[in-house]
């Protein structure tokens, strides 16, 4: 069943013509929070502050019996394009990842070919200029945008060692996006930006979608596994921080892996939260640096002894027919080599110290070195 305001009706029935935004929202057994999702929905601006009602919302709600319809009806702000959708999935597909792909799937059908769909979730509370900045990179030509997502102080009170991992989990990862735009800067997506792409804040044109083939099988993190998909076919993904929605903390999760395995695992403290620390990002970027530049024809240095591996892999990686491809090929020989000997992970407090002084000499003029014979594929080989 579903529901429209007449004209959205009617432009999403009219063949070509929608090239509309929708946002998706599946959901299972969200009555408790849904009526919040979509009060911010319908609270959303313009770049002047001006209420904002350019887009529709997609309510998939599948295998549920807790009144989420009920109350997602009654919740509703007048004036939103709300379509509410029951389907039953069948028991294979009834989880996160099939519950998602239906719920694009679908969105992408109503948004037409040069519509826009944006995932978000059902226990999440937008702010309200949080769509039109989600949507500003791809009305700049970006396939894709991520938003920030934060934690929802009105959620469930966290334990103080989770809050204060957190906190510095959260400090640690933005200070290494920084040094990793400064020694590996990417036009698609600059500094400022942040680190995190998951479903909860995502935007991406149908036709980045359709490339892709739209959400992958995967057994969990489907949100990563699209992103990763548009990564390998080199579609644009803008990281834009001014786009701000607000999630709940929830200790107890629906899903195998995902935001409570994490707070879970920070239960510990910041003492056992280990992470990359600051010679290892500054490594990294260089080597993703390096690479690129390589695979465009331009030099890039001594690959094998920045990524850590042999020359056979890295030559292998370059002769792919998109760079995402030879970054992940890249990633992959790293691994099988002596990185993680070399680059063992400190804890969370360390890791931020050491990004911090890296960022204070790279604003000093830190450089990447530069080395001869670079590794180089033929150009004819991609």
């Amino acid at each position: 069943m579903g529901m429209f305001s007449p004209p959205f009706a009617a432009a999403s029935a009219a063949a070509g013509a929608s090239s509309a935004a929708i946002v998706a929202i599946p959901a299972r057994e969200e009555a408790a929070s849904i009526g919040a999702t979509l009060r911010a929905l319908g609270a959303q601006v313009d770049e002047d502050g001006q209420p904002w009602r350019a887009f529709g919302v997609l309510l998939l709600v599948n295998n549920c019996a807790d009144g989420t319809v009920a109350r997602a009806r009654e919740a509703a702000p007048d004036g939103l394009r709300l379509w509410i959708q029951e389907v039953t999935l069948p028991p294979e597909q009834a989880n996160v990842v099939g519950a998602r792909r239906a719920a694009l799937d679908r969105a992408a059908a109503l948004a037409g070919e040069g519509g826009v769909i944006v995932s978000t979730d059902a226990d999440t509370r937008a702010d309200p200029a949080w769509l039109w900045a989600l949507l500003a990179p791809l009305r700049a030509g970006a396939d894709a945008a991520a938003g920030r997502i934060l934690l929802d102080r009105k959620g469930a009170a966290l334990p103080p060692e989770v809050r204060r991992t957190q906190r510095l989990d959260d400090l640690y990862r933005m200070a290494a996006s920084e040094l990793g735009a400064r020694l590996d800067p990417d036009p698609a997506d600059p500094w400022p930006r942040h680190w995190q792409h998951f479903g909860a804040s995502l935007a991406l044109s149908v036709r980045a979608y359709r490339a892709v083939g739209g959400v992958p099988a995967v057994p969990c993190l489907e949100d990563l596994a699209l992103v990763e998909a548009l990564r390998r076919a080199d579609l644009t993904l803008r990281h834009t921080p001014a786009a701000r929605v607000y999630t709940s903390p929830r200790l107890s999760g629906r899903v195998t892996v995902g935001l409570s395995t994490q707070l879970s695992e920070w239960r510990r403290g910041p003492a056992a939260w280990q992470v990359p620390g600051g010679a290892e990002v500054a490594a990294l970027a260089r080597a993703e640096a390096a690479l690129r530049a390589a695979y465009a024809g331009q030099g890039g240095g001594n690959l094998t002894r920045l990524w850590r591996t042999q020359a056979g892999p890295l030559l292998a990686a370059l002769r792919a027919s998109t760079f995402g491809l030879a970054l992940e090929a890249a990633h992959a020989a790293r691994v099988a080599g002596d990185w993680s000997a070399v680059y063992p992970p400190v804890p969370v407090a360390q890791a931020l110290t050491e990004v911090r002084d890296r960022l204070g000499q790279a604003g000093a003029g830190l450089a990447s070195p530069r080395t001869a014979q670079p590794l180089r594929a033929k150009a004819s080989s991609r």
